[in-house]
């Protein structure tokens, strides 16, 4: 099980995307104490996202327990465009979660609460054929 919380380091302006469109979203908090990217499901829905066909148990900050659907999304942030994994429930509030970071290469800087990068850009940095 996955606690969802509601601790936010930093705030940023993502665009969404699926194979239906893209919503640009400001004020997207980042929260690394989150897994999964948390996105309302009309989002979802409007973009296309698709569905993994897998469910995950969230304990919210108030103790209830949720059992999310998962979506894979290609999120767009701090110049930085990559595919993440994104849960959806009822009254959820967008978080990009400490996945989202990972996927990204990114983390919150403790001291100033803005992002920093953890590694270049590709996924194929120093790659020889």
């Amino acid at each position: 099980m996955l606690q969802v919380g509601a601790v936010s380091a930093a705030f940023t302006r993502a665009s969404v995307k699926g194979e239906k469109g893209q919503r640009d979203i400001s004020g997207v908090s980042i929260d690394p104490t989150v897994f999964f990217t948390i996105l309302p499901a009309n989002i979802l829905f409007e973009v296309g996202a698709l569905s993994e066909s897998l469910k995950a148990k969230l304990e919210l900050e108030g103790g209830s327990i949720v059992e999310a659907p998962i979506y894979s999304i290609i999120v767009s942030a701090h110049g930085r465009e990559n595919v993440t994994l994104a849960a959806a429930y009822e009254g959820a509030s967008p978080v990009l979660g400490a996945k989202f970071l990972e996927d990204f290469g990114l983390k919150v800087d403790s001291e100033t609460g803005l992002l920093k990068p953890t590694r270049h850009l590709g996924f194929a940095y120093n790659f020889e054929s």
